[in-house]
């Protein structure tokens, strides 16, 4: 028998923008995913999120600082009508957050830093992208970079109190060297955490089993390469690991053809990428990822070149 109509469960109708709120908090996760999984150059949401988790174990404020950079530099690509999807627009800003964070470690001055580096991240990308495109050679993080170096620069200039450098780590060297491997992971994101690299690489072999061996391996061997120059101690940051990753994974996996020739250049620029940070290391500015930069830039321009000569 049909129920008295004041009686019948009422299911209201979702409206179009209830219906909407589901999907935009969707979309925006997944926006936010890949823009910090391009740091890695994976456009991948969940390696971003596992990024995002890694950082968060060292420093929810700094998590919170990648996600707003990451936000802000996208929502500026947009602004200046770049090109948005993948992430593109969002990793530059997501490391100035970092790098933001790591420098002050304090939280609104932080911030500032964090919404002024990101917004400029994409009027340089576009800058660079247009200086380097008669060579042929990616942008990469060096936007980034630059912004957060002149940050930097400033901040030193009007004296303003910035974190000091970490002390080396004592202990056995046994555990000192897989240890610094997992830092070497997590350092490309400024986290001075083990547990944060572990969760990273995770991430990484979720984009793909090649990625994750490319970043384990140039850890791998940028330590290995950093142990035969500094002391365990000092290698225990994962300073020595975290630019031969990047350079692992660009050449190894994203930017040169599959096979054993791009296996080998990621080997040897992971150790070249070690040279050339022992280089910026003795410059008085701010090594960030320069060491990866130069070096993928390097790789590419010999291999473009060669290619050229045989036509």
């Amino acid at each position: 028998m049909p129920q008295p109509s004041a009686h019948r469960p009422h299911h209201p109708t979702p409206g179009p923008g209830t219906a909407a709120v589901p999907s935009i908090v969707s979309s925006g996760v997944s926006a936010l995913g890949r823009g910090v999984g391009q740091i890695f150059l994976q456009p991948h949401a969940l390696t971003g999120l596992l990024i995002v988790a890694g950082i968060a174990v060292y420093s929810p404020l700094m998590a919170l600082q990648v996600v707003l950079g990451t936000t802000v530099s996208t929502v500026a690509g947009r602004l200046l009508d770049l090109r948005i999807t993948d992430g593109l627009q969002g990793y530059n800003g997501a490391l100035v957050g970092a790098a933001a964070w790591a420098a002050m470690g304090v939280f609104w001055p932080a911030t500032l830093l964090t919404v002024v580096g990101a917004a400029a991240c994409p009027a340089v990308h576009r800058a660079l992208e247009r200086a380097l495109a008669p060579l042929g050679l990616p942008a990469l993080t060096a936007p980034f970079c630059i912004v957060s170096g002149l940050l930097t620069a400033l901040l030193r200039a009007i004296d303003a109190p910035m974190v000091p450098d970490p002390a080396p780590v004592s202990g056995s060297t046994a555990w000192l060297v897989p240890e610094a491997v997992l830092t070497g992971e997590s350092q490309v994101v400024l986290v001075d955490s083990w547990v944060g690299g572990a969760l990273i690489l995770a991430g990484l072999f979720i984009a793909g089993w090649r990625v994750g061996t490319a970043a384990l391996l140039g850890s791998v061997v940028g330590t290995a390469a950093t142990l035969a120059l500094v002391p365990a101690g000092q290698a225990a940051h994962g300073l020595g690991g975290y630019s031969p990753c990047l350079t692992a994974i660009a050449i190894g996996v994203v930017l040169l053809p599959p096979g054993r020739r791009a296996w080998v250049l990621a080997v040897a620029g992971s150790v070249l990428t070690v040279v050339v940070d022992r280089v910026f290391t003795a410059i008085p500015v701010p090594t960030y990822t320069w060491p990866f930069i130069v070096t993928t830039w390097l790789v590419l321009a010999v291999v473009n070149w060669r290619e050229r000569r045989l036509g």
